[in-house]
C-alpha cells in the first residue's frame, strides 16, 4: 500500500512488528483489533504529498464480532450494493488506503439501512469484487473460487491464511470471476477479514444459501484458533506479546 501510494516509510517491518507488540502489550487487552496507519504529516497545504514527512500511528482497542457473534453458524445476509467497487485507474482498490473506504462506506451503510448485514461489491464490468471490507469465498463443484485481484479484490492477508488453511484440509481453492448470479447458486459461501475473521453467508439477495457449509466450518474452526496461537502448526504466523 505505501509502494503504490509512494510513501517512503520511516520504520522497518521489524521495527513495526516490535511497536505493534508494544502497543498491545501496554493496553493490557486480552483481546484486541489492531490498527496501524502510516500517513502523510507536516508538509505544505494542498495535494502535492511529495514535501511531507510520513508518519506512522498504531491504535488498539477492543472489537467483538464485526459481523455479529452469529456469524459463523448462522451466517449473514448480503445484498448487491448499488455502489460499484472502483476502477483500478480511478482508486487503486490492491491499496488499503483510507481514501477506499469511503466507497466501501458507501456501500456498507446502504445495506446496513435496506435491513442487511454486509453489501456485496462489483466492479464496473459487473464482476463481484468483495465485501466492504471482507474478501468472498464461493463453494462451487466442491471447491473453492475467490474473486482475482483484476476484478478489484483486495490481495488480503486474511485470504492467503484462509486459501493455507483450506489447502491443508484438502480443499482445492481457485481464483477466478464470479458473476453475481453464482453467488445465488453457490453450494456454501463465507467471507473474510481481520474484523469479520471468517464469517458464513447465509443469504444473498434474498436467495438462500446452505448455511453454515462444511468447508466454511472447518475453516472457520482453525483460523479462530490460530490467531489465538491454538495451532501449533501455524504457531510461525503468531507473534507472541508477553
Amino acid at each position: 500500500s505505501a509502494k503504490i501510494m509512494m510513501m517512503d516509510l520511516p520504520y522497518s517491518v521489524e521495527e513495526l512488528v516490535e511497536a505493534t507488540k508494544d502497543v498491545v502489550r501496554d493496553s493490557g487487552l486480552p483481546s484486541c483489533y489492531i490498527r496501524p496507519i502510516a500517513y502523510f504529516g507536516y508538509g505544505e497545504m494542498g495535494l502535492n504529498t511529495l514535501p511531507c514527512s510520513v508518519d506512522v500511528a498504531i491504535a488498539c482497542w477492543p472489537w467483538g464480532a464485526y459481523l455479529g457473534d452469529e456469524a459463523v453458524t448462522k451466517g449473514v445476509r448480503m445484498k448487491t450494493s448499488s455502489w460499484q467497487r472502483h476502477e483500478h485507474n480511478t482508486m487503486p482498490p490492491a491499496s488499503k488506503t483510507t481514501g477506499n473506504y469511503v466507497n466501501s462506506s458507501l456501500a456498507k451503510v446502504e445495506a446496513l439501512k435496506a435491513g442487511y448485514d454486509e453489501a456485496v461489491m462489483l466492479n464496473p464490468q459487473g464482476l463481484v469484487s468483495e465485501c466492504t471490507g471482507e474478501n468472498i469465498f464461493v463453494a462451487r463443484n466442491g471447491r473453492l473460487v475467490t474473486p482475482p485481484v483484476s476484478a478489484g479484490a483486495l490481495e488480503g492477508i486474511t485470504q492467503s491464511t484462509v486459501v493455507a488453511i483450506a489447502a491443508d484440509h484438502g480443499y482445492e481453492v481457485i481464483v477466478d470471476d464470479l458473476a453475481r448470479s453464482d453467488l445465488y447458486i453457490a453450494e456454501e459461501m463465507f467471507v473474510c477479514g481481520t474484523a469479520a475473521e471468517v464469517s458464513a453467508v447465509n443469504s444473498v439477495d434474498d436467495r438462500t444459501i446452505p448455511c453454515p457449509g462444511v468447508m466454511t466450518s472447518a475453516i472457520a474452526a482453525d483460523y479462530a484458533r490460530c490467531v489465538r496461537g491454538e495451532l501449533d502448526k501455524y504457531s510461525h504466523w503468531v507473534e507472541l506479546v508477553k
